[in-house]
């Protein structure tokens, strides 16, 4: 490794003072809380699934159970029968999540039923509010509690059902216990349960508001489910309740119950599952805690330390290699950490590495430019301007020549343009052809091309280069449908004089192409070249001979997805071209596809096939089909005539349903 000294000590003071005033303001930030949403997501990320404890299983109140038993609520003689079932199997504990909180029909038959040897819990809810601020402190405050009826509540345990989301909305902590107004402790559902199962496991792990966190064990369905509705099966066999853990609880997502957490924000998990993942964590002592405040401190202000010291000693090239090293190794201490329950920031020191780099980077850039800005004036008298300023270019961004890669090309052209210009004045015809061409560039460069050049009315466009674009087919024949459906938007918009209409042709060919400057030594442009270029230009022009808006030909078409629907339109030589060479007609996407274009394009390639077999008679048969549901495709017409006229003047035996074509 190589090493620069300092060259001034007011250089170091200066970086030392960005550095450490841009790690200053950072920890404010994030002490103020700041982007804290953004640092939760990405914790959530660390989770990593694993298999839950067998003693917790879920009888879920699923559609399935919905269906076969009735809608929700059920009456209490059959949520009295429900817990009867269970309990000839003998669990350990029994947590319902369903509040009776008003007297109904089977109060009693329910009550009767909750009166075991084991414990069984029952919900209590209330609204609460979690304070906000890094001074905050529990314990939490519940109000408006809503319990069972009292009878019921005599027979059971009751615990907090509240899964109370952070700020973005996902559920990762829960309060271990809250305080009503009266000043009584009620204990999470989860945590009651825990205690209730092992005593030794009734003084979790809590944040500063009394809170645990959820060491989640994956995504929804990770516990061993079973539907309600089985257990009321004369079949069903309750041995499998022994000495577990079950909790019942809604998991259809009619009953509005789910919630997004950091395993489960594709599909919500069911609040039954929240409460079983925090037993999991509770009786497993699998816990996971924040590192304290000052720890993302030191974190932000070593590394701008480290990067303060790489920015004055270190080479360019070790000093870029300085922050993706430092993020490399704490990302992987993040996760290491992680592992063992504890959470360290990931974002704020991040953060610092990313900021104050560039802050020095771009220091360091403005003290090389006035480096160089003295050079040049130390030189400006024993070399001319000119000579300077070719040290101190690239002068590979000068030479000519190109490289050979597959790319794709686009061409473009306005369909009877002397036509469209009769009767326009030069003022009028350049306004028309700004607005087109900027609509049309637009689209283009939306899409990532590069805009080659306009040859006329006509636009030439490449994808590919100078950049790599590994589906640059696509991009330009995501281009020519826009452009397509652009002109019909502009059309109808009568911007045009007189109510002109504007129609063009577009054809794109892939293949091995030549890009680079080419030109002379004084005057060059960035340009394509090759064959391939010229089969796209072909393509583009025999529109006209088939009615077609966008050809495509076969390898452009092996470089797309199906998402984009072609007709397989015709087997042709193109002019100056010996090589056949298969077309489609690009139509739109399959979301779009019609039914009468779908049996129009599988007629058409139908008949098609048929005609390259030489079986006129059918082809014709099938291409009149065709005809009555579009009767104006001239790309069916041509089929037909050429049917006709093989039928007559039969091709050679070596014929292969190739056409060549005579005119551009």
């Amino acid at each position: 490794m190589e090493f620069e000294p300092i060259t001034k000590k007011k250089t170091a003071r200066q970086v030392f003072a960005i550095a450490i005033m841009l790690a200053v303001f950072l920890c404010l930030l994030f002490y103020a809380g700041v982007f804290e949403t953004w640092e939760w997501r990405l914790e959530d990320k660390l989770f990593v699934e694993r298999v839950p404890d067998t003693q917790i299983l879920i009888v879920a109140i699923d559609d399935a159970s919905l269906q076969e038993i009735g809608r929700w609520p059920w009456d209490r003689k059959k949520m009295a029968e429900l817990v009867e079932r269970i309990s000839v199997g003998e669990p350990r504990v029994l947590g319902i999540d369903v509040n009776f909180p008003e007297a109904a029909a089977g109060d009693d038959e329910l009550a009767a039923s909750l009166e075991r040897d084991f414990p069984v819990v029952l919900p209590a809810e209330g609204t609460i509010e979690i304070p906000t601020g890094r001074s905050a402190a529990g314990p939490i405050v519940v109000r408006d509690t809503l319990k069972p009826i009292a009878p019921i509540a005599a027979a059971v345990e009751l615990g907090l059902t509240n899964t109370p989301p952070d700020r973005d909305g996902i559920v990762r902590k829960i309060p271990e216990k809250v305080i009503d107004l009266d000043g009584n402790y009620i204990r999470s559902f989860g945590s009651k349960i825990a205690a209730l199962a092992d005593p030794q496991k009734a003084d979790p792990i809590v944040d500063n508001l009394g809170r645990v966190t959820i060491n989640y064990v994956g995504k929804t369905n990770s516990f061993s489910h079973i539907p309600a509705e089985e257990v009321f099966r004369e079949n069903f066999d309750p041995a499998i309740f022994r000495d577990k853990i079950i909790l019942v609880g809604a998991t259809a997502p009619d009953l509005h119950d789910t919630w997004l957490t950091p395993t489960a924000k594709s599909q919500p998990m069911p609040g039954i599952e929240i409460h079983a993942n925090l037993i999991e964590t509770i009786l497993e002592g699998d816990y996971i805690v924040a590192a304290p405040d000052y720890f993302t401190f030191f974190a932000i202000l070593s590394f701008a330390v480290i990067l303060a010291l790489s920015s004055l000693f270190l080479k360019t090239r070790w000093n870029i290699i300085m922050p993706l090293a430092l993020a490399l190794i704490y990302i992987f201490a993040v996760v290491i950490a992680f592992e063992f329950g504890l959470i360290i920031n990931i974002l704020y020191p991040l953060i610092a590495l990313a900021i104050i780099f560039t802050a020095l980077a771009i220091f360091r850039y403005v003290r090389e430019e006035n480096e160089k800005r003295t050079i040049k004036k130390a030189f400006e008298y024993y070399l001319s301007p000119h000579v300077i300023q070719e040290i101190m270019k690239d002068p590979t961004k000068l030479s000519l020549g190109g490289v050979k890669k597959e790319m794709t090309v686009l061409f473009s052209d306005i369909r009877g343009f002397t036509t469209l210009s009769e009767g326009l004045s030069p003022e009028e015809l350049t306004d028309l052809m700004n607005k087109y061409l900027t609509e049309m560039t637009n689209i283009v460069l939306a899409n990532d091309g590069v805009l080659d050049k306009y040859i006329g009315d006509a636009l030439m466009a490449f994808w590919g280069a100078p950049l790599a674009q590994p589906r640059h087919a696509e991009r330009a024949c995501k281009s020519a449908l826009r452009m397509i459906e652009k002109l019909g938007e502009l059309n109808a918009s009568g911007i045009w004089p007189e109510g002109r209409k504007i129609a063009i042709g577009i054809g794109i060919n892939t293949g091995e192409m030549v890009v680079g400057n080419m030109g002379a030594e004084k005057r060059f442009d960035y340009t394509v070249l090759g064959d391939a270029v010229n089969l796209g230009s072909r393509v583009e022009s025999i529109n006209k001979q088939y009615g077609t808006k966008i050809i495509i030909t076969e390898f452009t078409k092996e470089k797309i997805s199906d998402e984009f629907v072609t007709r397989y339109l015709d087997r042709v030589a193109v002019k100056g071209k010996s090589e056949p060479v298969k077309i489609y007609e690009l139509i739109c996407y399959r979301r779009e596809l019609e039914l009468q274009q779908k049996e129009v394009i599988e007629l058409y390639e139908e008949a098609f096939a048929l005609y390259q077999k030489k079986k006129w008679d059918d082809a014709l048969a099938m291409l009149r089909k065709v005809s009555k549901l579009l009767p104006d495709d001239l790309a069916t017409k041509n089929i037909i005539e050429r049917c006709e006229y093989y039928k007559k003047e039969p091709p050679p035996k070596d014929w292969e349903g190739a056409w060549v074509m005579k005119t551009k």
